[in-house]
């Protein structure tokens, strides 16, 4: 595991060159930004996988009109065999037989643990099931469980081409949790499938790399996107902060393209991107988080009636 993340210091994006890079959920929200980030610098051989094949193509078509080297790739990262069709197109599509960078970034929002119109117990008539916990679930949880299995597998393929940075640039994986993953909030399934991408992060880091690869975590705050919408307006209506979506994007880049980043969870809060210091010395998050609940997630706890 690398030092906490030094997140101001200057990147050199040139390490990006030739890359090849895979985004999941790459064809809307954050996703989108991303792929279109990666694609953006120099020659990246960029493909996005998505269930999503109107706003996939229409993405695709719009970037190449800019002359971006990107793909879409129709998936569905909850099925095991689709998310391998996606990584074997994306790495037919760079061209070199490898892949270098894949973001882990399909996403769904959750629902409330207790519903207003929750039935009273009753043993005449039984419960129905949460709406959305079992999409909730297989989308955050098993596919980016399917998707970081597949980075760490693919990873091992050799690239046909030979540039001095391929060999000295480790391969690298970014997950996209969430700052719910740290806290306890009323979206259950949603606050549980975020906490299982932080717990397959820390169980798989320190192999990942005695292997010779890299894996970080994006823990964002709420952002606008289609996604967190509602939630979005809603802070904003009670006066609440909600973060920037292109601090997500750079930080995912940042991961990327900085190779002493490695094994670092990143949180992206309204104000500022810090080093969530999700280890031993940081008390596995417990002093930054603190100071995070004490600071700019304070009113908006209390608010949502979550004990701080």
């Amino acid at each position: 595991m690398g030092k906490v993340a030094d997140l101001r210091k200057p990147l050199d994006l040139s390490v990006l060159k030739d890359k090849s890079v895979l985004v999941t959920g790459g064809a809307s929200g954050i996703g989108s930004l991303i792929a279109s980030r990666f694609a953006g610098h120099g020659q990246v051989l960029n493909g996005c996988g998505d269930i999503n094949r109107s706003n996939g193509e229409c993405l695709v078509a719009e970037q190449r009109t800019k002359g971006m080297n990107l793909n879409f790739v129709l998936t569905d990262v909850t099925d095991w065999s689709s998310q391998v069709n996606a990584f074997k197109l994306a790495i037919a599509f760079s061209g070199c037989s490898s892949i270098d960078i894949v973001v882990a970034g399909a996403g769904v929002s959750g629902g409330s643990f207790v519903l207003p119109d929750d039935e009273p117990a009753s043993l005449e008539r039984d419960p129905p099931p949460p709406p959305s916990t079992c999409m909730t679930y297989d989308v955050n949880s098993k596919g980016v469980h399917f998707t970081s299995k597949l980075a760490q597998h693919y990873f091992g393929l050799e690239p046909t081409s030979t540039s001095s940075h391929r060999t000295t640039h480790r391969k690298c994986l970014v997950v996209i949790s969430s700052l719910a993953g740290y806290l306890e909030l009323n979206a259950a399934d949603y606050t549980a499938s975020k906490w299982a991408i932080r717990g397959l992060f820390r169980s798989i880091r320190s192999k990942m790399e005695d292997l010779g690869y890299r894996v970080n975590l994006i823990a964002p705050w709420v952002m606008d996107t289609p996604m967190s919408n509602n939630l979005a307006n809603l802070c904003r209506r009670h006066g609440f902060p909600v973060g920037e979506v292109n601090h997500v994007v750079e930080a995912v880049v940042r991961c990327a393209a900085d190779d002493s980043i490695c094994g670092r969870a990143i949180g992206i809060g309204v104000t500022e991107t810090f080093d969530l210091r999700d280890d031993i010395e940081g008390l596995n998050a417990g002093i930054v988080i603190r100071e995070y609940l004490n600071g700019e997630a304070k009113e908006f706890m209390a608010f949502f009636g979550q004990r701080v």
